[in-house]
């Protein structure tokens, strides 16, 4: 600002960035590599999408974080797909409810194959863990799955090239 443009003054600012924060998750291996400043410091077996309901492929953030929320889908339109289900530890990826969450009854698959409705299933323990970990935009890339996530499910600005991302915009740019 200031110079002919907006505003009278130029401004400074300091600001401070936090740590690097990444979730990675592959479905080939259905692990979750969790990384800061670039440094794996846990790797955690999760369950992703079973075939009929699979987990969108692509970089998502996490959205928003709740300790404790239910997940009800009673009026889906196929019964096999209803339940109504206390959830620890939510967080959120996409707007179509893809999350990370506990849950305590695929442990066992966790680590060996898929049998969620798309969301990435962990422990509670592991849920506890990362939940304490996270920050709202943190990315979480998933690698490996047969869906891919569809643009504007989520904040999804980070599946785009720069030349997407700028396409349209009223700011100038150069090339």
């Amino acid at each position: 600002m200031g110079s002919g443009k907006y505003g009278d003054t130029d401004r400074k600012a300091t600001a401070k960035i936090g740590e690097r924060f990444e979730i990675k998750v592959e479905n080939k291996t259905k692990k979750m590599t969790v990384l800061k400043n670039g440094k794996v410091v846990k790797t955690l077996p999760v369950s992703l999408g079973k075939k009929a309901t699979p987990s969108a492929s692509g970089t998502m953030v996490v959205m928003d974080k709740k300790e404790q929320t239910v997940f009800d889908t009673t009026d889906d339109p196929n019964p096999a797909d209803r339940y109504r289900v206390d959830i620890a530890f939510a967080q959120r990826l996409t707007w179509s409810g893809q999350y990370i969450h506990a849950a305590p009854w695929s442990v066992a698959q966790q680590g060996r194959t898929n049998v969620s409705h798309g969301c990435v299933n962990v422990s509670t323990e592991n849920a506890s863990w990362l939940f304490s970990q996270t920050k709202i935009g943190d990315p979480v890339t998933v690698t490996g799955t047969e869906e891919k996530l569809a643009p504007g499910n989520g904040w999804t600005a980070w599946n785009m090239s720069w030349k997407e991302f700028i396409k349209g915009s009223a700011l100038p740019v150069a090339p």
